[in-house]
């Protein structure tokens, strides 16, 4: 298992980023640890808490 740092921004807060992390066994798998659904063709995505976003970026954390 490899930690993983998540960054996206959620539509309804403008233009702020956030983070989460993961533990999952790659970065697919993080980032559907957070979704309900995969992201469409232009990158919005349906998160598993509510409202739509976009992710950013994923990175490998875990031995930083």
């Amino acid at each position: 298992m490899r930690e993983y740092e998540i960054t996206f921004t959620h539509d309804e807060m403008g233009d702020m980023e956030f983070r989460a992390s993961k533990w999952a066994q790659d970065d697919k798998k993080a980032v559907r640890l957070m979704l309900q659904s995969n992201p469409d063709k232009n990158g919005k995505c349906l998160f598993k808490r509510g409202g739509t976003g976009r992710i950013i970026a994923v990175k490998d954390i875990t031995n930083t």
